[in-house]
């Protein structure tokens, strides 16, 4: 592989249930499952850039035999994957998002899986390396590894570290540690807003000061935009009916974005590619709603009279 995309994944199954009455139910809240898939922000980006031709390979700690695993696993190999870094093991139990679908609302809750760190050998490492892009969360790093010098040390052969911003940000420290890794930055205006008052600055600054390259935040309707040293893109949404699910519409646009990358588009057009598959998910079902073909995408777009 001469370019490739690798996914440090915090894997999970989202469970989708349909409440009719919630909250004023209260605590007695009725509800029934509609359906499971695969999920968990890294892995749907990973499923996203490979389904549309991106070379992808996923590291990630399993719990053997379990029926999420399967999931997990059979969703990546769909969407061509590289599954071949993933550990499974008995030590370990697997994330769970349950989502909960009530009228116009949604509540969901997040059960962290739990598993080992990595024992980074010298094939893991060259691994992480050869990558083009590493793509994960800081709390799936935090959890994943016992130092951060397997990272630095990639980020020296020439890897960039792309990081998705969701995170509570209640310690300035992990604000500041963010920052100081991330090559790229994926995040909507909403956490974009807790990291700068975590650290009381405009997080835009540090970040290029310490090399960042782009951070792109997402502004729901009013589109997304992407910052670089030099200037801003800005790319408006598209206008869309009945809108089925947006879940992981956040990882859908962050998925076409840097399979874009790998493809060596301008800015500009992977922003604008990536605005269109974060519509496209959310005329599908599951965070897995944006895996297609450029193909399909580009006819979406069309059809929408959206120029990327």
């Amino acid at each position: 592989m001469d370019k490739y995309l690798t996914v440090i994944l915090g894997s999970s199954v989202d469970i989708f249930y349909r409440v009719e009455s919630y909250p004023q139910e209260g605590d007695f809240s009725h509800g029934m499952e509609v359906g499971k898939s695969a999920g968990g922000c890294a892995l749907n980006v990973g499923c996203i850039a490979a389904s549309k031709g991106a070379e992808v390979v996923a590291l990630d700690y399993l719990k053997k035999g379990d029926e999420v695993t399967e999931i997990l696993l059979n969703a990546m190999k769909e969407n061509h994957v590289n599954t071949e870094y993933i550990i499974q093991a008995e030590d370990c139990t697997d994330g769970k998002l349950v989502i909960i679908n009530s009228g116009d609302k949604r509540t969901m809750l997040v059960i962290d899986p739990k598993r080992p760190k990595y024992l980074v050998d010298t094939k893991m490492q060259e691994l992480l390396n050869r990558s083009s892009y590493i793509y994960s969360l800081m709390h799936v790093v935090e959890r994943s590894f016992d130092s951060y010098d397997y990272l630095k040390e990639a980020r020296k052969h020439g890897a960039k570290m792309i990081f998705d911003g969701t995170s509570q940000y209640d310690d300035p420290k992990r604000s500041y540690l963010l920052l100081s890794l991330a090559d790229g930055l994926f995040i909507n205006s909403v956490d974009y807003q807790k990291l700068c008052d975590s650290i009381a600055q405009d997080a835009k600054e540090i970040l290029f000061d310490n090399g960042c390259e782009f951070v792109c935040i997402t502004e729901g309707s009013d589109g997304a935009s992407c910052y670089t040293k030099d200037g801003k893109y800005h790319a408006e949404s598209l206008v869309l009916e009945n809108i089925v699910d947006s879940t992981g519409a956040g990882d859908a646009f962050a998925g076409a974005f840097l399979y874009g990358l790998l493809n060596e588009l301008n800015y500009e057009k992977c922003l604008r590619l990536a605005s269109v598959c974060g519509a496209y998910s959310c005329m599908h079902n599951s965070g897995l709603g944006g895996c297609c073909t450029v193909e399909e995408l580009l006819a979406f777009a069309k059809e929408h009279h959206y120029e990327v």
